[in-house]
Formats: C-alpha cells, sequence, structure tokens
C-alpha cells in the first residue's frame, strides 16, 4: 500500500484537475494506493466525480491538524508545472520528513529529488506522469521501500538546517546590522577572549537584542488576515522576529474568504490603483507606531504605489530613521500573468513595454490589450520601488535576479531571503 498526500490549493494552477485525472486512472489500473486530499476552493467539486474509497477528503485544515495523518504517509503529491517564486508547502512536507514528488526545475530543485521527478515519468501529460510514477513506487517491495526511504531522509537531513527559523533570522540579522569598520572594531576591542565580535545598527533602537539593537518593524501588505499561503506567513514572520525581542505591527486590509475574494477581484484590481483613502490611515498608523523599518509584502492587489509614496515623503520631511524593504512573493510585478508562467526564459527583462508585450506568447488581441493595460498600471508602481525602497527581497535567486534586472537596481540593494520551515 501506498499512502499520499495532497495539500494545496484545489485550484488549475496547482494542476488538481490533472490530480483528479491520475487518482480515476490509478483506480482503473487497480494501484494499491491511498490519497488524503486538504484545502479546498473552486475545482473542490471535481473529487465528487471521485467515490472511491481510497480517496479522503478533508477541506482545510491547518498545519497541526494535517500532521496528525502524516505518520503512514509516504510521499506528498504537487504536480504544478507552473512557476512557484518558492515552495513553502513543498519545505513544510519535507520538514515531515515526507519526500514530494514534482517537477524538479528551477529554485524547485531542493525540494525534488531525482526520485520523486515527474519530468523522468514516462508520457506527456501530467495525469499521465503522475500515474507513471505512483505505479512504479507502489509495486515496490517492502525493503526497496524503506531502503528508498532511508536514502531520501539522509538528504531531507542534509537541507533542512538551510530553512530552519535561526537559519532564517541570522540573514535578517545580516540586513539589519553591518560589520565595525578597522578603526572603530580596534577603538571597541576587548581583551576578553569571549567577547561576541561588535556590529554597529544600521539604524537606532530602544533596547537591546541579540547581536545588536531591538527594532520596531511594520509589515505592510495588501491584506493579513489568513486568507491564503503568503497572508498566513507573514503572521509566522512575526511571531519568529518578535521570539527574538523585536516588535512587529502587522497592518492593512482583510479579506474574509477565498470565495469573496475570487468573486470581487475585478473589482479590487480596477479600484486599486485610485486607492488614496489608505493615505490616511497609513498617516496615523506611521505617527503611532514610528518604526525603524518599513517592511513591504504585496502591494499589487490593493495598495499599489501610493501607500509607498506616502511613507517615503513622510520620511523625507521628518527625517526619519527608518529603512523601506520590499519582499516580492510572486511575478505579477514582472510577468502580465503569473499563474501561467512555465518558463523562466518568458520572464523578459529588463521591464520595457516591448520585453513586457512579447513575454505572452498568445495573440488574442483582447488579451494583448489586457497585458498593455497591465504594464502602464506597473509603470507607477515600478517607479516608486526602484526610487524608493532601500532593500529589495525575494524568497529565491532566480526571482531576486528578475527583480534586479527588471528595475535595474544594485546586486546590493537586491537580495534572497528564503522562507523557513513552519510549524
Amino acid at each position: 500500500m501506498l499512502w499520499l498526500l495532497f495539500y494545496w490549493r484545489l485550484e488549475k494552477e496547482k494542476w488538481f484537475d490533472q490530480l483528479v485525472l491520475a487518482i480515476k486512472e490509478l483506480n482503473k489500473k487497480k494501484v494499491d494506493f491511498e490519497i488524503f486530499i486538504f484545502w479546498k476552493w473552486s475545482l473542490e467539486s471535481q473529487l465528487f466525480e471521485v467515490h472511491d474509497k481510497n480517496v479522503h477528503f478533508f477541506g482545510w485544515k491547518p498545519l497541526d491538524e494535517i500532521k496528525k495523518y502524516l505518520a503512514n504517509i509516504d510521499y506528498c503529491l504537487m504536480p504544478s508545472e507552473f512557476l512557484e517564486t518558492f515552495w513553502l508547502s513543498a519545505l513544510n512536507a519535507l520538514s515531515w520528513w515526507v519526500p514530494v514528488i514534482g517537477y524538479k526545475k528551477w529554485w524547485l530543485e531542493p525540494f525534488i529529488f531525482q526520485e520523486c521527478n515527474l519530468f523522468l515519468a514516462k508520457w506527456n501529460t501530467t495525469a499521465e506522469r503522475i500515474v507513471s510514477i505512483v505505479e512504479k513506487l507502489a509495486k515496490k517491495t517492502n525493503p526497496e521501500r524503506i531502503k528508498d526511504k532511508e536514502k531520501l531522509e539522509w538528504k531531507i537531513k542534509k537541507l533542512l538546517p538551510e530553512y530552519t527559523e535561526d537559519a532564517r533570522y541570522e540573514r535578517f540579522l545580516k540586513f539589519v546590522e553591518q560589520p565595525l569598520s578597522p578603526q572603530q572594531a580596534e577603538q571597541a576591542s576587548d581583551s576578553s577572549p569571549n567577547r561576541e565580535p561588535k556590529v554597529t545598527p544600521l539604524w537606532g533602537g530602544d533596547g537591546e537584542a541579540r547581536g545588536g539593537w531591538k527594532k520596531k518593524i511594520l509589515i505592510i501588505s495588501d491584506f493579513i488576515n489568513k486568507a491564503w499561503g503568503i497572508e498566513t506567513y507573514i503572521h509566522d514572520v512575526k511571531n519568529l522576529l518578535e521570539s527574538r525581542w523585536h516588535e512587529v505591527v502587522l497592518r492593512w486590509s482583510t479579506l474574509p474568504t477565498w470565495s469573496k475574494w475570487q468573486r470581487k477581484k475585478r473589482f479590487w484590481l480596477l479600484l486599486s490603483p485610485f486607492n488614496f483613502w489608505s493615505i490616511g490611515s497609513l498617516k496615523e498608523v506611521l505617527e503611532d507606531e514610528n518604526p525603524d523599518i518599513i517592511w513591504f509584502n504585496s502591494l499589487l492587489r490593493w495598495l499599489w504605489p501610493n501607500i509607498v509614496k506616502v511613507a517615503w515623503k513622510r520620511r523625507k520631511k521628518e527625517k526619519a530613521d527608518c529603512k523601506f524593504w520590499m519582499m516580492y512573493h510572486d511575478f505579477g510585478y514582472f510577468y502580465p500573468f503569473p499563474s501561467e508562467l512555465y518558463y523562466i526564459e518568458d520572464c523578459k527583462t529588463p521591464l520595457t513595454k516591448k520585453n513586457f508585450l512579447s513575454a505572452y506568447k498568445w495573440k488574442n488581441p483582447i488579451t494583448k490589450l489586457a497585458v498593455l493595460c497591465k504594464y502602464y498600471r506597473l509603470q507607477p508602481l515600478k517607479k516608486v520601488l526602484k526610487k524608493e525602497i532601500d532593500l529589495h527581497l525575494s524568497p529565491s535567486d532566480c526571482i531576486t535576479n528578475i527583480a534586479r534586472d527588471s528595475y535595474k537596481i544594485s546586486e546590493k540593494k537586491c537580495k534572497s531571503f528564503p522562507h523557513f520551515i513552519q510549524k
């Protein structure tokens, strides 16, 4: 018996429709497997076409509850062909010692081992590839499976230390601290051999923390309730930083449900460039909080450039010692339709009109017009981010390079900042 897990949005962009086709074909072939499916959304109804007893659907559950079902899970299925900026779900699965079956490509390569690479499976469609690899794994004897598990767990054990909370925080410290100059180091020398190397903070703070100073960080995102992946993740970031003595404040809108967003998505996106009423709220927040760092995490769906402009003008007027960070979680800043991006070569840089229009291959004139409109909508945001952000961050090297080349910003101001394992 092979035990499988799928915990991702039940969406076409996550290739869930291909997974359903694969399940049907595997059951026709009477392959011995069980699959546990978590989460929900638009393609949930397709599961009702599968009435087999080996398919267990639980809807949305928090990670703590999903963990209860992991004892017997052999592999996690994540068969999306679209490019992901960082596969946080895959990292979480590996942290539970569950290998991930998916496409081994670009920044996902560390998370997909060769034995689980769908590129190496037979046939053409993703559904056929899933069938091929699952059928092959299910036919293995118990001794073979034990041997495979030991080998994969050894690979996981080597990988995970790069993505712990401590590793993430060490990276964070590098962004907020800088080494003392040789002259400062000589003046600050201490006779104690056990003394930690001194650092000088880039900005002031109101109390000491590990390695430097306590920071007050204002995290701004389009939506801050736990509606989907990255909105949930910024709460984990907040908890991590607070556990290291920093003060963190989350701000902006809340979105009650994914379904509500889907129904009103076009309305929100069309209205967002004219979202001037957020400006007054931001002025009040900045006055109350007076942060050391303003960390923008998402601006595309609701806030757009106005929120950055206002913060920048205030900093300039009051000569505030505050730094601006921007985190790029998706390709929407650089590509017309990121959920349809298959190859990184299609995301052309720099971000010019010619490159942006040629990046999307469809010839439909209405689609081309939509792409052109998005390009012009992105221009004010591009200008603001290039001029006013002190540090551009992204979760993987590849999107870091795209951000740098798209906006023509220096390597010093554009850094990779990988995510960490969620608990």
